[in-house]
């Protein structure tokens, strides 16, 4: 097995950054398989647990508390623990094989993986406004200045709440870039990192 096929890339990302349509594309790049609301389909129909709940569970932004309070499958562990300790395992899982995982805290989860890469997105507000405003489809319906700024509270306490770190700390991932003008072709600085990082500058077929 190459260096190249040990590794699994996680993407952690602003609201309006872009980071489904990068991390999609970095997929291709590498010729990998992506995941990102896949995710709870997998962990739903593997636990049998309900898919809409588990997107509750990923919308909540409960207060951080102590990280490991409540934690595990124990008595102590409230659903949306369990929900989230599930999921997780199937992070864990997926990651036995080459992919790319969006959200899901996918960077901490796999914190021990020996070929993890985890990247952070960001963009500047007037790039995210513009995206989150043209593509209603994608992104939850309503004003996207309020938009961004809950979703972003929601997230940094989600993954607060879940890890006991700070979301969007540059120690906590290898890589930031600014995605808000390269919008998809991110990816491709994304990839290129990879490819140096592994020794395999210039891609697989290099």
């Amino acid at each position: 097995m190459s260096r190249m096929e040990k590794f699994v890339v996680t993407i952690s990302r602003e609201y309006g950054s872009g980071g489904h349509a990068i991390g999609k594309r970095l997929a291709g790049l590498l010729d990998v398989p992506f995941y990102d609301r896949e995710v709870v389909g997998l962990t739903a129909q593997k636990y049998a647990v309900d898919a809409e709940r588990l997107h509750e569970m990923e919308e909540q932004s409960k207060m951080p508390q102590p990280f490991g309070r409540g934690g595990g499958l124990g008595a102590f562990a409230d659903s949306d623990d369990r929900l989230f300790i599930l999921q997780s395992q199937t992070v864990i899982e997926l990651a036995e094989q080459p992919c790319v995982i969006v959200g899901r805290c996918a960077d901490f989860v796999l914190r021990d993986h020996p070929g993890r890469v985890s990247f952070f997105l960001y963009s500047g507000m007037k790039q995210r406004l513009v995206r989150v405003a043209s593509q209603p489809a994608f992104y939850q319906p309503g004003d996207p200045a309020q938009m961004v700024a809950k979703m972003d509270r929601r997230r940094a306490a989600y993954y607060k709440y879940h890890t006991g770190q700070e979301w969007g700390r540059p120690s906590n991932y290898h890589l930031c870039v600014d995605a808000g003008l390269l919008g998809p072709k991110a990816a491709g600085l994304l990839a290129e990192y990879i490819w140096l990082r592994t020794g395999l500058k210039g891609g697989p077929g290099a």
